[in-house]
């Protein structure tokens, strides 16, 4: 019997070279999986290392930041093991990624439909003209109207939801095991936000992928996930299902994140709930708890030690030396 696991990080720890010399861990001991046919969140504030955790999974990172130390397992196989033209099969075909701003990942000089067409000519031995005719067939499932027409349209001159569907039709044109979406609903109005959420879902249903979403919107993370890694400061905070993180968060973070989401019936004489403080500069992490200087828990304890990621019970890991007394 297969693992239940497509994707297992075990341990990942990033390593960045600073200009003063020293060495920082941007992704630090980051350790989770992603279940076969579920969706994943990895959620957190913008610098908290979730898009450079999905670009370690598909062997991307940026000049001067390397793998110090860690697995990454994919069906069995350690990513970080294999030799590049084995990377580059899976890369894009077993493993496709959305990315976070659609007119920076494609080509301004290359119609979308070619660019498309250019993944599947990479992985399947097709013609040009078999290519084209998926091509166009993905752009009619992802809801983008005159297909045909679009499939020799530049990236400026589609509107920012057509050119997000453009990248989901490139990522999953190739019908991945896996497809890591990183901040898909960027700079999109809700209205096509919730219409790239449903067709994510739709797709998933209908080819049992495995999605992991990279995400701040705590909202998506209600539409679409099945489970939830809370990220800070390079580390995951706390894991657990969707359900267990909206009805019981227990890590001071997650608590705050979830009580700065607007309500409807909300207390409108009040301010929105904030997060003091911010989040710690790269190399300059407290040398105990990372959220020590944010949180109105924290005692000697937590400013001089780091607290483990362990189980509260029912699977529900939390980085907190007293969950309980927080909530």
């Amino acid at each position: 019997m297969a693992d239940e696991n497509l994707l297992v990080i075990d341990g990942l720890r990033d390593v960045l070279t600073l200009k003063n010399g020293e060495a920082a861990y941007p992704v630090d001991g980051v350790s989770f999986t992603v279940p076969r046919s579920k969706t994943v969140g990895l959620v957190g504030e913008s610098g908290c290392g979730k898009s450079m955790t999905a670009r370690t999974v598909m062997r991307i990172l940026d000049k001067g930041i390397s793998v110090a130390e860690g697995h990454i397992t994919f069906d069995g196989e350690d990513l970080l093991a294999l030799p590049e033209p084995k990377m580059r099969d899976i890369r894009g075909n077993r493993i496709a990624m959305i990315f976070q701003e659609p007119m920076t990942a494609l080509n301004p000089s290359i119609s979308v439909g070619k660019q498309v067409r250019e993944a599947i000519l990479l992985h399947e031995k097709v013609s040009r003209a078999e290519a084209k005719e998926r091509v166009i067939q993905m752009f009619r499932e992802v809801g983008i109207p005159e297909a045909e027409r679009r499939y020799k349209s530049y990236p400026h001159q589609l509107s920012g939801g057509l050119r997000q569907r453009i990248c989901i039709a490139m990522g999953m044109i190739c019908n991945p095991d896996l497809l890591i979406a990183d901040e898909p609903t960027t700079a999109l109005d809700v209205t096509v936000e919730a219409q790239i959420l449903e067709l994510m879902k739709r797709l998933q249903r209908e080819s049992g992928m495995s999605i992991l979403i990279i995400t701040h919107n705590l909202g998506v993370v209600a539409d679409i996930c099945d489970e939830v890694n809370v990220m800070y400061a390079g580390q995951i905070v706390e894991h657990a299902t969707k359900a267990e993180i909206f009805n019981r968060p227990l890590h001071p973070y997650t608590i705050g994140l979830m009580d700065a989401i607007p309500r409807v019936n909300g207390d409108m004489e009040h301010d929105l709930h904030t997060i003091p403080g911010t989040v710690p500069a790269l190399g300059n992490f407290p040398e105990g708890c990372r959220f020590c200087t944010r949180c109105p828990f924290a005692d000697e304890r937590c400013r001089t030690q780091a607290p483990a990621l362990e189980d509260a019970g029912d699977g529900h890991l939390v980085r907190c030396f007293k969950p309980q007394e927080v909530r």
